[in-house]
């Protein structure tokens, strides 16, 4: 038995949703909504007490921390490895993921708060008695924070540029390859998928501007049918921002 909780626009947890999906393994959802503070209620501690998705329970077992995951669940069903067979592209796979919990989550995370997550806080304050109990006060003081505050520009503007060097980095690596590491779909690919499906959301497909190769293994991963089948479906899939913020990105272009 697998069971996941996950929150449906948590770049984490589409990381273990593509491996579950491309591996084709049965599982069932049990939804954390972040911006609820779900992941504060004690039952959920008892699972994951650093209160992040998602968490993988397998035979009544929690696994957590979503790298450590993807490679767990790559272990325990072998069939489809997602891990190259070589071992210098083994350890290019667990770099990328690595890259993406160091520097990718960081970047998006920003850009999602600005852009994504600020109106959704701004219509529906965080209950601030379970603000109080967040074990990451930095990001307790963020979300309230987020609730009245502005859109921040400058924050948006940084995290555009940590992406477009993502971006870069990505097509760097690709070199005469289509994929990220090994002759086919990977690890490294399931580490940088949230990545390419989060700049899409957020119609930022700017960053991919005079880099073709990454531009093309972006499209390569977002028509793979385990990645859309990892996608939140329409009722949760948080909208792209639209309006004067559109107008303001869009000089990225």
């Amino acid at each position: 038995m697998l069971e996941l909780w996950h929150e449906w626009n948590s770049v984490h947890s589409f990381k273990v949703r593509n491996v579950l999906s491309e591996k084709q393994l049965e599982w069932k959802a049990h939804l954390v909504e972040l911006l609820k503070l779900e992941q504060l209620r004690p039952e959920y501690l008892k699972l994951n007490p650093n209160a992040v998705v998602p968490t993988l329970v397998h035979d009544g077992r929690p696994v957590y921390e979503s790298s450590i995951i993807c490679e767990y669940l790559d272990e325990a069903f072998p069939q489809q490895p997602l891990m190259p067979r070589d071992t210098r592209a083994r350890a290019d796979a667990r770099r990328w993921l690595r890259y993406h919990d160091d520097v990718v989550h960081a970047a998006l995370r920003k850009v999602s708060l600005q852009l994504m997550f600020k109106p959704v806080l701004a219509k529906s304050p965080p209950d601030e008695n379970a603000l109080r109990l967040h074990p990451d006060p930095e990001r307790a003081r963020g979300l309230r924070e987020s609730a009245s505050a502005p859109v921040d520009y400058a924050a948006v503007d940084e995290a555009i540029r940590q992406c477009r060097r993502i971006a870069e980095r990505i097509d760097g690596a690709l070199g005469q390859r289509a994929w990220l590491a090994g002759e086919g779909f990977g690890m490294a690919d399931v580490a940088m998928a949230p990545f390419a499906e989060r700049i899409d959301n957020l119609s930022m497909g700017f960053v991919w501007k005079n880099l073709m190769r990454a531009a093309a293994w972006a499209d390569r991963i977002l028509a793979k049918p385990s990645v859309r089948a990892s996608m939140a479906p329409a009722l949760y899939r948080l909208p792209a921002p639209g309006g004067e913020t559109t107008e303001k990105i869009a000089a990225w272009r």
